[in-house]
């Protein structure tokens, strides 16, 4: 699935045929990628609810929380080996579904604010270095209008 399609099309009849671009063939190669990463997040949302449960009785976050409630509704905790195929496709089927983004869309807002965007990097040591405001795209854009 790695291998670009447009390096399929190959020279024939000394260059006289029509380009071909091999678009459907790339579209049927990417629906194949977005099925595989679906079934990956539904694997991975399964691993995460049940490293969720090993850590109870603590609490993650409100929208993790939801998130947690919307797989355990068709995928029951592994408390022991079973087949996990008609659990990965159930969780498969919520993401298909938009349910795991309806489950945390209202927590967005909260989260995520577009006026502040932070421009520094993030180092795990420069806090212990310096304790300051984390600069934002604002104020560095007031501070190089003050410089000029």
């Amino acid at each position: 699935m790695c291998h670009p399609s447009s390096v399929d099309s190959l020279s024939t009849s000394a260059g006289q045929e029509d380009h071909v671009s091999m678009g459907c063939y790339s579209a049927r190669k990417a629906l194949n990628i977005v099925e595989n990463v679906e079934n990956v997040i539904a694997i991975e949302l399964l691993a995460a609810c049940q490293a969720i449960e090993f850590l109870r009785p603590l609490r993650t976050t409100a929208p993790l929380e939801e998130v947690y409630l919307a797989v355990r509704k068709v995928a029951r905790s592994l408390d022991a080996d079973r087949f996990m195929a008609p659990d990965i496709e159930a969780v498969k089927k919520l993401l298909e579904e938009n349910k795991v983004w309806m489950a945390v869309q209202h927590h967005i807002a909260y989260y995520h604010s577009p006026k502040e965007i932070e421009t520094r990097s993030f180092s795990p040591t420069s806090s212990s270095l310096v304790e300051e405001k984390p600069e934002t795209h604002r104020t560095s854009l007031k501070r190089k209008h003050e410089d000029d």
